[in-house]
């Protein structure tokens, strides 16, 4: 028996033996390791061809200036720890989510629906809903902000975290679009036009419904009246939008660009169903 042999204790198993051989050299170790390395490597390089067979869906763009710092918000604050935006192609899933096929005949999540999110937040853990239809089901911006600030006002006994703060902190406007010239460098389409654009829309004259929020954000907070009063903006003020603002707009993104046309196709086969049916007492008649 070998001296290194000997170093190697009997109650060993096979592995564990042969684990001992090749890490007691360096050179055998870092051959191994090349060899485990160029495996893996091998491994990942077929999905970089596949890239290109993803089938686009024409009525799919991309994130707005006002969308993608909701987008940034949304990954920043952990939602997609909680909320999927993934429906599988599964009976039981597009059962769940949509029963009625409002969405289509096949609901369940396409991979053309996610060729401008980078990083993909699909999630893998539902403590609340899938959001993947969230601008059809819930279109409403004042709702989304009352839920986001307080969210046992708009649901009894959720159990979502309140988000205050963000009604109350800025956009960081040239961030925003910093991150749109960024992902305009691998392949997001954005033109000159839109970052010129993103200022405009990172900004907003305010509302009642501005107002509003602010106010609701502020007491959650536990602010004075004297501070709310002066933290409040004046109607038809220009301000940045807020965070919130922000997370609200893209929430009404998700789903709405896929969603909506097959809403519209759903509707005008339901007029011509409507059509048909109100010609055939004539057809009837008539024969």
């Amino acid at each position: 028996m070998s001296e290194e042999n000997s170093r190697i204790p009997k109650e060993l198993t096979w592995y564990e033996k042969l684990s001992a051989k090749v890490e007691s050299h360096g050179l055998k170790l870092t051959i191994w390791t090349t060899i485990a390395i160029l495996i893996g490597g091998a491994v990942e390089i077929p999905p970089f061809f596949m890239m290109g067979e993803v089938k686009k869906i024409e009525s799919v763009t991309p994130f707005s200036a006002p969308e993608l710092a909701g987008r940034d918000v949304y990954q920043a604050e952990g939602c997609f720890y909680c909320h999927t935006q993934l429906i599988r192609p599964f009976r039981w899933e597009t059962q769940r989510w949509d029963p009625n096929l409002a969405y289509g005949e096949a609901p369940y999540s396409k991979a053309g629906e996610f060729v401008y999110d980078h990083p993909f937040l699909w999630g893998s853990k539902r403590t609340g809903p899938d959001l993947s239809h969230e601008a059809s089901i819930r279109p409403s911006a004042a709702w989304h902000a009352e839920h986001l600030i307080n969210p046992r006002d708009a649901v009894d006994n959720s159990p979502m975290p309140a988000y205050p703060h963000l009604f109350l902190e800025p956009v960081d406007a040239e961030q925003t679009i910093a991150n749109m010239r960024a992902l305009a460098t691998i392949g997001v389409p954005y033109k000159p036009t839109d970052f010129q654009l993103a200022k405009n829309l990172l900004i907003k004259e305010c509302s009642e419904q501005d107002q509003k929020n602010v106010k609701r954000a502020m007491v959650m907070k536990g602010y004075s009246e004297a501070e709310i009063e002066a933290g409040v903006c004046k109607l038809g003020e220009v301000v940045p939008i807020t965070k919130g603002d922000a997370l609200v707009s893209y929430l009404l993104k998700l789903g709405r660009d896929t969603t909506s046309v097959a809403m519209e196709k759903a509707a005008e086969a339901n007029k011509s169903d409507v059509a048909d049916a109100s010609e055939d007492p004539e057809d009837q008649n008539g024969n």
